[in-house]
């Protein structure tokens, strides 16, 4: 009788901590997929940022060419 209970005892600790397992392995891979998520949004914004960034230059180049164009212009 003692072993059947044991038995039974012992069981259902794996059972449960197996249960256990299975949720945290869920609760990891949820959250390693949030962190894929962010790391392809923080890419995406990078992304748009460098975009950004060599609109300004390009835009800063064009203002320059039109002020040395005005200045040659002023001059003669």
């Amino acid at each position: 009788m003692k072993i059947t209970l044991f038995t039974t005892a012992a069981l259902a600790s794996l059972l449960m901590a197996g249960s256990a397992f299975a949720m945290d392995s869920e609760a990891v891979e949820k959250h390693l997929e949030k962190i894929n998520q962010q790391a392809e949004e923080t890419a995406a914004n990078q992304s748009r940022v460098e975009a950004l960034e060599t609109q300004v230059q390009e835009l800063q180049e064009l203002i320059r060419m039109m002020l040395e164009e005005e200045e040659e212009g002023a001059s003669t």
